[in-house]
């Protein structure tokens, strides 16, 4: 077999409206919003992987349907308990950015604001602050 396996970084956002809907479909007695934030993750991941490729398409960020508005404002939680995804939950109607820390496949990328050199590091079990720039020597946030 001559397999060809494309690795790429994609967005979905999966919006509280649409959340709240798949919510009622499910028929659970619990109210939508009483969920906290592990479990509106938990009800992404669930819509995620029961969607089709089609479905997918109007939660691909810079897609169709989805604007920057809609992945741009206070992080209140995420996940990273798979080694391939990196989860965030957003506030939209708050002030902020997102997470300093994208980990995928376990690598988190880091970049240098004193010279602007990017580099990798895998498996970082200490804060990314205690780091020094390989290029530069200097400190990294």
């Amino acid at each position: 077999m001559r397999n060809v396996v494309i690795h790429k970084i994609v967005k979905f956002i999966f919006t509280e409206d649409q959340l709240k809907s798949y919510w009622k479909k499910l028929g659970e007695d619990l109210d939508f919003t009483s969920l906290s934030n592990d479990q509106l993750i938990s009800l992404a991941k669930r819509m995620f992987e029961n969607a089709s490729h089609s479905q997918l398409e109007q939660h691909l960020a810079n897609g169709v349907w989805r604007t920057k508005e809609d992945e741009t404002g206070k992080l209140l939680a995420e996940d990273d308990s798979k080694e391939d995804v990196h989860i965030e939950l957003i506030d939209t109607s708050e002030d902020g950015g997102p997470s300093q820390k994208v980990i995928i496949d376990r690598f988190m990328k880091i970049d240098c604001s004193s010279c602007g050199f990017t580099f990798y590091v895998q498996n970082l079990e200490t804060d990314p602050a205690q780091l020094n720039c390989p290029k530069c020597d200097s400190k990294v946030n």
